[in-house]
């Protein structure tokens, strides 16, 4: 394969958006800042990124109302998930709210009426057995200060993010280009970090120079770079391509934050996240294929983290 299909090629190219969105958690990490002003400051530092690549790429793409709701939901998640991560560790939090992956499928079945193989069922207990042990619930190794706190509020940064994939995919098709999706979202997702921030008192509207920095690398790589990679990717790519491309964001996630935050995952909680992307994993490349009467296509703009 030549240098320019390397470039090109969908699995180059979420192989490249999924690292890059690895670096996230350990990024809010370094900043040293609170959840809401890491939300606030990389969705702001991205926005005009954003907006300047939508009115040159999308002109005539309008954003659709479902994609400010689905910015909400995903400012709850980046909020959430940086409370995560100060509370359990940037990989372990980023092993966890895969979760999500599991439970759009159960949406799917309960308002889609997507029948999810028998195998999605038989994956429940490895789940939920691989998020105790990442979240070091087992034997209190946790590289954060609070490893039961940080897990639930990972999974539930999964839930917030569930519904996010599941109201970008029934908007899909209402308009609006994969940057002009991103855009909106983000937009809507800095206003939640903005006003969570104010209602909580942790919004820090002044954060030193050092954090703001971290907080703009944030915003270019895993905000913008990440994202339009991956969504990208995954608009070529069948489900069960962009979903083993994918599957190298939490081991990624492990290895940036061993690297450089020195937070070293005890042998249970490697374990446990070891368990968490196997079931994902599974999920990802078996739960698709036993709807008879949907076709899973990819989801624009769309990534798991």
């Amino acid at each position: 394969m030549s240098h320019r299909g390397i470039l090109t090629d969908p699995r180059a190219q979420g192989l490249r958006g999924a690292l890059a969105i690895a670096l996230s958690a350990p990024l809010v990490a370094l900043s040293g800042v609170s959840s809401t002003t890491a939300t606030f400051f990389r969705c702001l530092f991205a926005l005009p990124i954003l907006v300047f690549l939508a009115l040159t790429r999308e002109r005539g793409h309008r954003p659709a109302p479902a994609h400010l709701l689905a910015g909400v939901l995903l400012g709850i998640d980046m909020v959430l998930w940086s409370e995560a991560i100060l509370a359990v560790g940037a990989g372990v939090a980023t092993a966890l709210v895969n979760v999500q992956v599991v439970l759009v499928p159960l949406a799917g079945l309960l308002w889609f009426g997507e029948r999810p193989s028998r195998f999605f069922w038989l994956s429940i207990p490895l789940m939920l057995a691989g998020t105790a042990l990442a979240g070091g619930l087992a034997d209190g190794g946790a590289a954060g200060s609070d490893p039961w706190y940080g897990t639930v509020m990972a999974v539930l940064a999964g839930v917030a993010y569930a519904g996010y994939l599941i109201l970008l995919r029934r908007a899909g098709n209402e308009g609006g280009g994969r940057t002009t999706m991103l855009a909106t979202a983000t937009a809507a997702s800095a206003s939640v970090g903005g006003v969570s921030g104010l209602v909580a008192g942790n919004l820090d509207v002044t954060p030193p120079v050092p954090a703001l920095l971290w907080l703009l690398v944030l915003a270019v790589t895993g905000q913008v770079l990440g994202w339009l990679l991956v969504g990208k990717a995954l608009s070529a790519l069948p489900s069960s391509g962009g979903s083993a491309v994918l599957m190298l964001q939490p081991a990624a996630a492990i290895l940036f934050g061993a690297v450089l935050l020195g937070q070293w995952p005890t042998p249970p909680q490697l374990a446990g996240c070891a368990l968490v992307v196997i079931a994902v994993g599974a999920v990802s490349f078996l739960g698709g294929r036993s709807s008879r009467n949907h076709g899973h296509r990819p989801l624009s703009g769309v990534q798991l983290r």
